[in-house]
């Protein structure tokens, strides 16, 4: 009788003891995950302030990619696309390659090159407007048509397109600026 309450007791305290150890445990785990969730929104910040700055030099550089996820035509609702469409700039030439979907007033028959052509660009201005925002307008004209490319960049790469041509509805874009 006395050797079972020594063992009750025993598992009794052996009981508490592993209880402590494992709220012990739980709370350091807790501690550790918040201060690696502090660590976590800094290396954030600085990965951002480092993606900022590289899409700063390759507009400064006019050497930049902007991969498109999703067009929005004038007419109908917006489409996923996938990501083998895209409008480069290098230097003094826009390579574009992009879909399009969309009522055509006036091309060759065939319906022609659509906006997937490479041509030097006949002008650029670039402006910072809210936000840090980089506001693009570059023109271009081939032999079937003159465009105007709108392209808004936002810091983190985030890019907004909006294609104008005299031959074709206006229809639009959103993508981000890859670095390759």
């Amino acid at each position: 009788m006395v050797l079972s309450l020594l063992i009750r007791n025993f598992a009794a305290e052996k009981g508490m003891i592993m209880k402590q150890v494992l709220l012990s445990l739980a709370l350091a785990l807790l501690a550790v995950i918040a201060l690696e969730g502090c660590a976590t929104a800094e290396e954030r910040a600085a990965r951002a302030a480092e993606h900022a700055a590289r899409v700063k030099v390759a507009l400064t550089e006019r050497h930049y990619k902007i991969r498109v996820d999703h067009m929005y035509p004038t007419r109908g609702g917006s489409k996923s696309v996938s990501s083998s469409y895209s409008v480069e700039v290098r230097n003094d030439s826009l390579f574009s390659y992009l879909p399009f979907f969309g009522r055509a007033y006036q091309v060759p028959y065939g319906g022609g090159k659509g906006l997937n052509f490479s041509e030097r660009i006949g002008s650029y201005r670039e402006s910072v407007v809210k936000n840090g925002c980089r506001h693009i307008e570059i023109n271009v004209k081939n032999n079937e048509d003159n465009y105007l490319y709108v392209i808004d960049v936002f810091d983190n790469g985030n890019s907004d397109i909006v294609v104008q041509a005299q031959q074709r509805e206006r229809i639009s874009y959103s993508g981000e600026m890859v670095f390759e």
